[in-house]
């Protein structure tokens, strides 16, 4: 089982649903990205750890163009 809630086809599947809907909505252009990320942070301090944290990240970052006017929204 994968530690990520989303599927590399979920991720390409829902980066075409925004190019799609920007150009639906008029865009002359858009840039998607999406994505899903895991990781660990550990700190130490006099050899001993002090703290160890975990994040998840989902993300979606899409820049939509209008002729030469750009407007990018991140989530």
């Amino acid at each position: 089982m994968s530690e990520f809630s989303f599927s590399e086809q979920n991720l390409r599947d829902l980066a075409a649903q925004v190019l799609q809907e920007a150009q639906k909505q008029g865009a002359t252009a858009c840039d998607v990205e999406v994505s899903e990320g895991a990781g660990q942070n550990v700190s130490t301090r006099l050899d001993e750890i002090e703290t160890i944290e975990y994040n998840r990240d989902k993300g979606v970052n899409v820049t939509v163009y209008l002729g030469q006017q750009k407007s990018a929204c991140q989530q």
